[in-house]
C-alpha cells in the first residue's frame, strides 16, 4: 500500500490551538453554510479530516440526540485532542473514528451529509479524497466542502517580505504536490463527479493585528522552515529576517490582512437516472 499523505502542518499542541480557534473564528460562516443547505434532525452526517473540532459541535446541534456525527481524521494526535473537545463539549451524538479521507473505510451511500473544510489544500491527491467524500453520502444527500484559495491572500499597506515569505511558502506547498488555488477548482470537480444543483459563496475575511490568522505567513514559515531550507528556497538567514520583518510590519495598528478567498461549494448526489462518476 502506498504511504498515506499526513497533515502537513503536523499534529502539535499549538497546532491544535490554533484550529481550534479557527473553528471559531469560521463558525459564522460554517452557521450559515448549514442554514442554506438544511441539516435536519435525524440526519447522519461525517466531517472529513475534523482534526480537534472541526464543524462536529455544529453538526451535533444540528441533527439531535435522534441524528449521528461521525468526525474522520487520518492522524491518532489529532483524534485524541478531538476526544477531549467531544467530552467537554458533551456532544453525546458523535464518534471519531481513524481512517484516510481518500479510503475512510466508511459505509458507501451511508450519510445524509458529508462535509471537509480546509482539507483539499493539504492533500496531494484531492480528487481522491472528492470522491471518497461523495461516494459515502446517500442518493439525494448532500456533499459541502469549505476550502481556500490564495489568491486574495494579502497585507495592506503591502511590503515586499509578505510577497517573498508567500511566494516561499506557495513553491513549498507547490513542491509536495498541494495547490494552494484549490478553492477555485472545487466546483468543477463536484460537476465532475456527477453532483448536481452545485452551489458555491467565496469570500474574504479581514485580519488585524491581534486577531487569529494575521501573522498565519510567519506560523507557516515556522512550520516550513526545514523543508523550506531543504529544497533551498531561502537561507535560514533570510527566513529569519522575513519573519522578523514582517512581523513587526503586521504588528502595526494600521496593517491589516485580506485572507485567503474561502469558497464554500456544495451539490448533491444524484437519486436516480443521472449520470455521475460515483
Amino acid at each position: 500500500m502506498p504511504e498515506q499523505p499526513k497533515y502537513i502542518l503536523g499534529s502539535s499542541d499549538s497546532e491544535r490551538e490554533r484550529l481550534i480557534r479557527q473553528s471559531a473564528a469560521h463558525e459564522p460562516e460554517a452557521v450559515w453554510l448549514l442554514d442554506q443547505i438544511g441539516v435536519q434532525p435525524g440526519w447522519r452526517a461525517v466531517d472529513v479530516g475534523c482534526g480537534p473540532l472541526g464543524i462536529l459541535n455544529l453538526l451535533s446541534d444540528r441533527v439531535g440526540p435522534s441524528g449521528a456525527v461521525v468526525g474522520l481524521d487520518n492522524e491518532p494526535r489529532m483524534l485524541e485532542m478531538g476526544r477531549h473537545s467531544v467530552a467537554e463539549l458533551g456532544l453525546q451524538n458523535v464518534q471519531l473514528m481513524l481512517g484516510e479521507a481518500a479510503s475512510s473505510g466508511l459505509p458507501r451511500s451511508y450519510f445524509d451529509f458529508a462535509h471537509a473544510r480546509l482539507v483539499l489544500i493539504n492533500v496531494p491527491n484531492p480528487e481522491e479524497v472528492l470522491r471518497e467524500t461523495a461516494a459515502l453520502v446517500r442518493p439525494g444527500g448532500v456533499v459541502a466542502i469549505q476550502d481556500v484559495d490564495w489568491i486574495s491572500w494579502t497585507c495592506e499597506p503591502p511590503h515586499p517580505k509578505w510577497d517573498r515569505l508567500i511566494s516561499i511558502l506557495t513553491a513549498v506547498r507547490r513542491a509536495r504536490g498541494l495547490d494552494v488555488f484549490i478553492g477555485r477548482r472545487v466546483p468543477g470537480m463536484l460537476h465532475k463527479l456527477g453532483l448536481v444543483d452545485v452551489q458555491m459563496k467565496a469570500f474574504a475575511p479581514i485580519w488585524r493585528s491581534g486577531d487569529l490568522h494575521q501573522n498565519l505567513p510567519i506560523v507557516f514559515a515556522g512550520i516550513h522552515k526545514e523543508q523550506i531550507i531543504e529544497d533551498r528556497l531561502c537561507t535560514e538567514d533570510e527566513l529569519t529576517d522575513l519573519m522578523h520583518v514582517l512581523s513587526d510590519h503586521l504588528s502595526h495598528r494600521d496593517t491589516f490582512v485580506v485572507y485567503s478567498l474561502l469558497f464554500q461549494t456544495w451539490g448533491f448526489k444524484p437519486v436516480h437516472n443521472e449520470q455521475s462518476a460515483l
